[in-house]
């Protein structure tokens, strides 16, 4: 990068020819005049990529990586294996309950078990025995219907079962166990408290895949895509965009969400982070200081120095965040005034 830049926030400019655009005619100055406004310049100058761009970010948690534990009948809770911020290998024990109907299920699965043992040793002999010709086919028929049925009946006291909580069983007590490796971020439950069906007991997240979620404005959210890198400044923490969602909120137009991988294991959900969006390759590009840039009818120009004066010059902006953009129609080599601008500003619209 060209030096003779001013400790200033910077711009980046693509170039999109060598010849500007001019806006309005140049606006004369002599030296005593330009000393007098405090105005000041600086050479354009020449880069060939596009500057990650910062902005403001907040790591959390893609629904993937979190487990709600509840149990699916009502029960009481008896034992708390884990607390809020411990680590638990998949299957550990998290939570226990006595839960009345659980031994009734158990018994009526059993039963069906039973059931349907019985009733496919019935069908297999009955099966037998019609291929020698000592059954009607009647019989071998109702051997295989009540078969069927039994195997019916054990699927669904399996589900029964199954539906009051997914855990270790013993007896009338249903210990529920870690369905992924991870933290545990809540805890819900008191022993000695009674639950109803379906209530949260504990929280489980894995902290290995995390996200971003960077708000945009309607500016910013132009200049970011799919599939662009990023950074968490301060660490060795990325990823990439993966969706670009637009927001109801008046103060955040599009919500930008980004894969997050932590070597480090340094973030947590619900830290606010300062998040780099690397910029595009160019061909080349060219660098001013953000003071640069003044607004006219929604129109970015730069006051570019010539023998004559300063020449208002529209550009075309590309990216931008706070600090940073990239836009297009400045010739290489340019000085643009970065200080004294807003009386430039005043001169050229008269104001």
């Amino acid at each position: 990068m060209a030096t003779g830049f001013f400790a200033t926030p910077i711009l980046v400019v693509a170039l999109l020819g060598a010849t500007p655009a001019f806006a309005a005619d140049v606006l004369p100055l002599t030296a005593a005049q330009k000393k007098n406004l405090g105005i000041a310049t600086v050479a354009a100058a020449t880069q060939n990529a596009s500057p990650a761009l910062t902005y403001a970010a907040r790591v959390t948690l893609p629904p993937a990586s979190v487990r709600v534990i509840a149990a699916a009948g009502a029960g009481l809770v008896t034992q708390l294996h884990v607390q809020p911020g411990d680590s638990v290998k998949r299957g550990a024990p998290l939570v226990t309950l006595s839960m009345p109907g659980l031994a009734d299920a158990q018994n009526a699965l059993t039963q069906a078990r039973l059931r349907a043992q019985l009733a496919a040793g019935n069908a297999a002999r009955d099966e037998k025995l019609f291929s020698e010709g000592l059954i009607a086919e009647s019989r071998l028929r109702a051997a295989r219907a009540e078969a069927q049925s039994a195997r019916a009946s054990q699927a669904a006291a399996q589900t029964a079962l199954s539906l009051l909580g997914a855990g270790k069983v013993s007896g009338s007590m249903l210990t529920l166990t870690a369905p992924i490796a991870g933290v545990v971020t809540e805890s819900a439950a008191e022993p000695g408290q009674r639950v109803d069906a379906g209530v949260a007991l504990a929280k489980l997240a894995d902290l290995s895949k995390l996200a971003l979620e960077i708000p945009l404005s309607t500016a910013q959210a132009r200049q970011v895509a799919v599939g662009q890198t990023v950074s968490v400044v301060g660490s060795n923490a990325g990823g990439r965009i993966i969706a670009l969602l637009p927001q109801l909120n008046a103060a955040q137009s599009v919500l930008a969400r980004a894969s997050l991988a932590d070597p480090q294991k340094l973030l947590r959900p619900g830290q606010s982070v300062q998040a780099a969006i690397a910029g595009t390759q160019a061909a080349q590009s060219l660098s001013v200081p953000a003071a640069a840039l003044v607004w006219q009818n929604a129109q970015p120009h730069v006051f570019v120095e010539t023998a004559q004066g300063f020449q208002p010059t529209p550009v075309r902006l590309l990216r931008q965040n706070a600090s940073q953009a990239e836009v297009g129609g400045l010739a290489a080599g340019s000085r643009v005034a970065v200080k004294g601008v807003a009386a430039l500003k005043a001169q050229w619209l008269g104001e």
